[in-house]
């Protein structure tokens, strides 16, 4: 079972999984190039989410669906300057999130895990 581990300090952020630094994912979606922070909702809050989700999971459409509500469920409580996370808590959160989804979804709410601008682009085929 995997362990993360984040870290901030004078000269910025460090997020590990098993002691090696967490890949950003930026291939998957670039919101914070500058790097990994937590404890609010933000850019560099949901590249976190992204990363350990796509890790955690294994499963890169899934990170990209859930790491808006991962963000705001999750990361925005990690607080201080150091915090750890192991795999399983994270899998706890994503069948959370899931099940809150799905009960939307049976009362006929459709959330769409993407912002207007992207959603239009997509119908508009760019």
């Amino acid at each position: 079972m995997k362990t993360y581990q984040g870290w901030r300090g004078p000269e910025g952020t460090l997020v590990t999984v098993d002691g090696q630094p967490l890949e950003p994912r930026l291939d998957l979606l670039s919101l914070a190039a500058e790097g990994f922070e937590w404890g609010y909702q933000g850019n560099g809050p949901g590249q976190l989410a992204l990363a350990l989700l796509a890790d955690a999971l294994g499963d890169d459409a899934r990170a990209l669906a859930l790491h808006r509500a991962f963000r705001d469920e999750v990361v925005v409580f990690l607080s201080g300057d150091e915090w750890a996370l192991s795999e399983a808590q994270v899998r706890r959160a994503v069948a959370d999130l899931e099940r809150s989804a799905q009960a939307r979804a049976d009362d006929g709410v459709v959330e769409v895990p993407m912002t207007l601008e992207e959603l239009l682009n997509k119908v508009r085929g760019r």
